[in-house]
């Protein structure tokens, strides 16, 4: 059986620095394709440190409001090296994370070792 949230937590933990994914991306990345809201409450209860690196559709900074210090995703996403649009909004050109097959194949492996 998947354990959608374990997955959540490996898939932002392999996010290069520099990049960021957006929630539908994350939640495809999962195995879950149509579950971007899912992958939202996922992240909102705290399963990865990283959370900060999921941005919603169109690189909008939807996350922001959770966090206690308004700006502190634009500023750690920056630190991250992310390229930022103004309104800060990811630049997902630059900055949007399309893993390699390669790391497509990882995720599957390690989602398959760790049966999650």
């Amino acid at each position: 059986m998947m354990d959608f949230a374990a997955r959540v937590a490996y898939v932002l933990s392999r996010v290069p620095e520099g990049k960021a994914v957006t929630y539908g991306q994350l939640a495809a990345l999962c195995g879950k394709p149509l579950c971007a809201r899912l992958a939202g409450r996922v992240v909102s209860q705290g399963v990865s440190p990283r959370a900060w690196k999921v941005v919603g559709a169109g690189g909008r900074l939807t996350g922001a409001a959770a966090f206690l210090t308004p700006g502190l995703q634009a500023e750690l996403l920056r630190n991250d090296g992310v390229s930022l649009l103004p309104r800060d909004r990811v630049d997902l050109g630059k900055s949007g994370w399309v893993p390699t097959d390669e790391e497509l194949a990882a995720l599957k492996t390690a989602f398959a070792q760790r049966e999650i």
